[in-house]
Protein backbone atom coordinates (compact mmCIF):
# COMPACT_ATOMS: atom_id res chain seq x y z
CA UNK A 1 0.00 0.00 0.00
CA UNK A 2 1.41 3.57 -0.73
CA UNK A 3 1.07 4.87 1.95
CA UNK A 4 1.46 8.89 -0.10
CA UNK A 5 -1.66 7.48 -1.67
CA UNK A 6 -3.57 5.62 0.52
CA UNK A 7 -3.68 7.48 4.33
CA UNK A 8 -6.44 5.45 5.86
CA UNK A 9 -5.63 2.39 7.08
CA UNK A 10 -8.02 0.25 9.44
CA UNK A 11 -5.99 -1.65 11.23
CA UNK A 12 -5.39 -5.68 11.37
CA UNK A 13 -6.23 -7.98 14.79
CA UNK A 14 -2.80 -8.57 15.30
CA UNK A 15 -1.94 -4.84 15.18
CA UNK A 16 -5.18 -3.79 17.26
CA UNK A 17 -3.78 -6.47 19.71
CA UNK A 18 -0.53 -4.81 19.80
CA UNK A 19 -1.54 -0.99 20.26
CA UNK A 20 -4.08 -2.29 23.12
CA UNK A 21 -0.93 -3.63 24.44
CA UNK A 22 0.51 0.32 24.21
CA UNK A 23 -2.23 2.12 24.58
CA UNK A 24 -4.67 0.33 27.63
CA UNK A 25 -7.85 1.54 25.43
CA UNK A 26 -11.02 -1.49 24.94
CA UNK A 27 -9.75 -3.98 22.69
CA UNK A 28 -11.84 -2.68 19.15
CA UNK A 29 -10.73 -2.67 15.94
CA UNK A 30 -9.87 1.60 15.63
CA UNK A 31 -9.49 3.69 12.02
CA UNK A 32 -6.27 5.18 11.89
CA UNK A 33 -5.28 7.71 9.40
CA UNK A 34 -1.64 9.02 8.43
CA UNK A 35 -1.56 12.91 8.79
CA UNK A 36 0.37 14.66 6.12
CA UNK A 37 2.11 18.12 6.03
CA UNK A 38 -0.85 20.09 5.51
CA UNK A 39 -2.19 18.31 8.58
CA UNK A 40 0.93 18.28 10.96
CA UNK A 41 0.64 22.01 10.10
CA UNK A 42 -2.67 22.62 10.87
CA UNK A 43 -1.99 20.91 14.33
CA UNK A 44 1.11 23.20 14.95
CA UNK A 45 -0.01 26.14 14.76
CA UNK A 46 -3.54 25.39 16.80
CA UNK A 47 -1.48 24.49 19.55
CA UNK A 48 -3.01 21.03 19.63
CA UNK A 49 0.50 19.53 18.63
CA UNK A 50 3.57 21.27 20.19
CA UNK A 51 7.14 20.49 18.59
CA UNK A 52 9.53 23.08 20.47
CA UNK A 53 11.31 24.62 18.80
CA UNK A 54 9.78 23.46 15.63
CA UNK A 55 11.62 23.70 12.53
CA UNK A 56 9.57 23.76 9.30
CA UNK A 57 12.10 22.56 6.97
CA UNK A 58 12.24 18.71 8.68
CA UNK A 59 8.55 18.57 7.92
CA UNK A 60 8.19 16.27 4.91
CA UNK A 61 5.40 15.32 3.29
CA UNK A 62 3.92 13.07 6.06
CA UNK A 63 7.01 12.57 8.80
CA UNK A 64 8.71 15.16 10.90
CA UNK A 65 13.13 15.12 11.13
CA UNK A 66 13.43 15.31 15.32
CA UNK A 67 17.44 16.37 16.17
CA UNK A 68 19.87 14.96 19.09
CA UNK A 69 20.14 17.08 21.96
CA UNK A 70 23.27 17.25 23.72
CA UNK A 71 22.64 14.65 26.90
CA UNK A 72 23.30 11.27 26.72
CA UNK A 73 24.00 8.33 28.82
CA UNK A 74 25.85 5.18 29.36
CA UNK A 75 26.41 2.62 31.43
CA UNK A 76 29.62 2.07 33.29
CA UNK A 77 30.64 -1.19 31.98
CA UNK A 78 33.91 -0.90 34.47
CA UNK A 79 31.67 -0.82 37.35
CA UNK A 80 28.41 -2.76 35.91
CA UNK A 81 29.31 -6.35 35.43
CA UNK A 82 25.45 -7.37 34.51
CA UNK A 83 21.97 -5.95 34.08
CA UNK A 84 19.31 -7.30 36.05
CA UNK A 85 16.17 -5.58 34.51
CA UNK A 86 14.37 -6.58 38.12
CA UNK A 87 17.22 -4.75 40.14
CA UNK A 88 19.33 -2.03 38.70
CA UNK A 89 21.35 -1.21 42.13
CA UNK A 90 24.43 -1.92 40.74
CA UNK A 91 24.37 -0.43 37.49
CA UNK A 92 26.22 2.60 37.14
CA UNK A 93 25.42 5.23 34.91
CA UNK A 94 27.57 8.01 33.65
CA UNK A 95 25.79 11.14 32.22
CA UNK A 96 27.45 13.25 29.40
CA UNK A 97 26.79 17.01 28.52
CA UNK A 98 28.63 17.64 25.03
CA UNK A 99 27.68 18.64 21.44
CA UNK A 100 29.56 15.43 20.14
CA UNK A 101 30.59 11.72 21.44
CA UNK A 102 32.04 9.41 19.81
CA UNK A 103 30.05 5.92 19.84
CA UNK A 104 32.45 2.88 19.95
CA UNK A 105 31.70 -0.21 17.61
CA UNK A 106 29.32 -2.00 18.76
CA UNK A 107 28.16 0.67 21.81
CA UNK A 108 25.16 1.62 23.31
CA UNK A 109 23.85 5.46 24.42
CA UNK A 110 20.89 6.70 25.58
CA UNK A 111 20.39 10.10 23.77
CA UNK A 112 17.30 12.72 24.07
CA UNK A 113 15.68 15.22 21.29
CA UNK A 114 16.33 18.10 20.81
CA UNK A 115 12.50 19.41 20.81
CA UNK A 116 10.00 19.20 23.60
CA UNK A 117 6.75 17.23 22.07
CA UNK A 118 3.23 17.57 23.44
CA UNK A 119 0.56 15.14 21.50
CA UNK A 120 -2.66 15.30 21.50
CA UNK A 121 -4.77 12.61 23.19
CA UNK A 122 -6.24 11.73 19.96
CA UNK A 123 -2.96 11.30 17.82
CA UNK A 124 0.10 9.02 18.44
CA UNK A 125 3.47 8.96 16.59
CA UNK A 126 5.91 6.28 15.86
CA UNK A 127 9.68 7.17 15.45
CA UNK A 128 11.42 5.23 12.84
CA UNK A 129 15.40 5.50 12.21
CA UNK A 130 16.63 7.28 9.36
CA UNK A 131 17.90 5.45 6.42
CA UNK A 132 21.07 7.33 5.82
CA UNK A 133 22.01 6.83 9.31
CA UNK A 134 21.04 3.49 9.48
CA UNK A 135 23.31 2.44 6.40
CA UNK A 136 26.45 3.57 8.24
CA UNK A 137 25.60 1.27 11.30
CA UNK A 138 23.98 3.74 13.34
CA UNK A 139 20.51 2.23 14.95
CA UNK A 140 17.95 3.83 16.42
CA UNK A 141 14.90 2.27 18.18
CA UNK A 142 12.81 1.83 15.62
CA UNK A 143 9.60 -0.38 17.32
CA UNK A 144 8.98 2.77 19.77
CA UNK A 145 5.34 4.83 20.16
CA UNK A 146 5.02 8.33 21.48
CA UNK A 147 1.88 7.51 22.55
CA UNK A 148 -1.20 9.75 23.01
CA UNK A 149 -0.73 12.29 25.38
CA UNK A 150 2.70 12.05 25.63
CA UNK A 151 4.73 15.55 26.91
CA UNK A 152 8.42 15.57 27.17
CA UNK A 153 11.37 15.12 25.00
CA UNK A 154 11.97 11.61 23.26
CA UNK A 155 14.53 9.35 24.84
CA UNK A 156 16.28 7.46 22.14
CA UNK A 157 18.35 4.13 22.38
CA UNK A 158 21.46 4.00 20.03
CA UNK A 159 23.71 2.04 18.90
CA UNK A 160 26.55 1.33 16.96
CA UNK A 161 26.16 -1.88 14.65
CA UNK A 162 29.77 -0.37 12.52
CA UNK A 163 33.17 -2.00 13.45
CA UNK A 164 34.49 2.04 13.74
CA UNK A 165 33.60 4.38 15.90
CA UNK A 166 30.68 6.94 14.90
CA UNK A 167 30.47 10.10 16.22
CA UNK A 168 26.82 11.76 16.93
CA UNK A 169 26.59 15.81 16.84
CA UNK A 170 23.90 18.06 18.39
CA UNK A 171 21.24 19.11 16.11
CA UNK A 172 22.17 16.07 14.02
CA UNK A 173 19.16 14.81 12.28
CA UNK A 174 18.70 11.47 14.24
CA UNK A 175 15.23 10.19 13.67
CA UNK A 176 11.74 10.75 12.31
CA UNK A 177 8.13 10.71 13.54
CA UNK A 178 4.96 9.16 11.76
CA UNK A 179 1.82 11.17 12.97
CA UNK A 180 -0.95 8.91 13.47
CA UNK A 181 -4.63 9.95 14.52
CA UNK A 182 -7.06 7.70 16.24
CA UNK A 183 -11.10 7.74 15.35
CA UNK A 184 -11.15 9.37 19.36
CA UNK A 185 -9.31 10.31 22.16
CA UNK A 186 -7.74 7.84 24.50
CA UNK A 187 -6.51 8.59 27.88
CA UNK A 188 -3.35 10.73 28.06
CA UNK A 189 -0.18 9.08 28.42
CA UNK A 190 1.24 11.74 31.14
CA UNK A 191 -0.90 10.48 33.20
CA UNK A 192 -0.81 7.32 33.33
CA UNK A 193 2.14 6.43 31.72
CA UNK A 194 5.45 4.52 33.31
CA UNK A 195 7.67 7.71 32.46
CA UNK A 196 5.45 10.30 32.78
CA UNK A 197 5.92 13.89 31.74
CA UNK A 198 9.35 12.94 30.00
CA UNK A 199 12.06 15.38 31.04
CA UNK A 200 15.40 13.99 31.02
CA UNK A 201 16.67 10.26 30.29
CA UNK A 202 15.53 7.73 32.38
CA UNK A 203 16.72 4.39 32.08
CA UNK A 204 13.58 2.89 34.09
Amino acid sequence: MNIYMQRSIVLSIHEVTCLYYFLSVPLVVHTMKILNRKEILSLVQSGDLIIYPFDESCLSEITYDIKLADEFVAIETHITSTIDPNNLDNVKRVEIKKDEVYLQPHGFILGKSLEWIELPNDVLAMISGKSGLARLGIQVETAYLLQPGHKGYVVLEINNRNLVPIKLRKNMRIAQLLFFKLDEPVRPYHEIGRFGVQRKIRIL
